[in-house]
């Protein structure tokens, strides 16, 4: 019972992680309609960038530096890469989203090189004795952290002008575009958003999983969850991350010998599940098109 809870918590961390990407995915997919490949390597150059700025300047300093970084990240890959591909088709836009992940990628390698390194500890570390079950203060900030971030995203949608402005844009670009709306402006936004929760999310998973471009492994394994969930759903994002992270860390965890893990391919099984039973997954909205 005991190891049940112990991968259940490793389980809703890993979600946790699954859900931030898969939410940066879903605000650019709502807004623009394409398919963001790069958003796990976002979350690993924001791990690096904010690990580098702690080790220069002081904390209450190098957050927000490291938070302007990402706006000043999230403007230039939408102004140099994404805003000439306007009106191309559909599939430029979603080859361009790959070419940005392996950019990133290399430019991780080239700067940091491949070595794991201990990302700065700069909120309390401990480990917290629940009874049945021992928890990292990294793990449990990482969640709340993300459950924050969700509320605040949704509060944002809800409540603020932009936020109205933004799913109007997600329902149909001309029609929102005929009532006023800037619509380029709206997906500057999603990117600068989207930049701006990569960077918020690696303050608190660094911590836990060190500072190396390995981590661009939870961004291909985020891929499934957002399926899960649904490709335009908030609430998708964070109950098919939650669900993905937590079968992965019970399939790692109740694996048996060595060699393959099995956890490992357990995302990519309920991707190919997912996509034959309910191609629009969760919470999805089910679109009829005509032909």
């Amino acid at each position: 019972m005991e190891a049940l809870l112990q991968f259940i918590v490793s389980g809703i961390f890993l979600g946790a992680v699954y859900a931030l990407i898969c939410l940066g995915i879903v605000v650019i997919y709502k807004a623009t309609h394409v398919f963001n490949f790069s958003q796990g390597y976002l979350l690993v150059m924001g791990v690096l960038l904010s690990f580098t700025c702690m080790n220069y300047f002081p904390v209450l300093i190098a957050i927000p530096l490291t938070l302007v970084v990402a706006v000043i990240v999230g403007l230039l890959l939408n102004r140099l890469a994404l805003r000439p591909l306007t009106g191309q088709p559909f599939l430029s836009a979603l080859l361009m989203t790959l070419a940005i992940a392996y950019a990133l990628q290399g430019l991780a390698i080239v700067f940091w090189g491949p070595k794991v390194r201990p990302y700065p500890q700069w909120f309390p570390v401990e480990i917290l004795d629940l009874g049945i079950i021992n928890i990292s203060s990294p793990v449990l900030w990482g969640i709340l952290a993300t459950a924050a971030i969700f509320v605040a995203v949704g509060l944002f949608y809800q409540r603020s002008k932009m936020g109205k402005a933004m799913r109007a844009t997600a329902e149909d670009h001309q029609v929102a575009q005929s009532l006023g709306i800037k619509v380029d402006r709206v997906f500057t936004l999603s990117w600068v958003l989207a930049a701006v929760l990569a960077f918020i999310g690696a303050l608190f998973f660094g911590v836990q999983a060190g500072a190396f471009h390995g981590l661009s492994q939870w961004g291909w394994k985020a891929i499934p969850a957002c399926f899960v969930g649904g490709l335009d759903s908030l609430k998708g994002a964070i109950v098919g991350g939650l669900l993905v992270g937590t079968l992965e860390a019970m399939a790692t965890g109740y694996s048996i010998g060595g060699g393959i893990v099995p956890g490992g391919i357990v995302p990519f099984v309920i991707l190919l599940l997912v996509l034959i039973i309910r191609p629009y997954g969760i919470f999805g909205e089910v679109r009829i098109e005509r032909v």
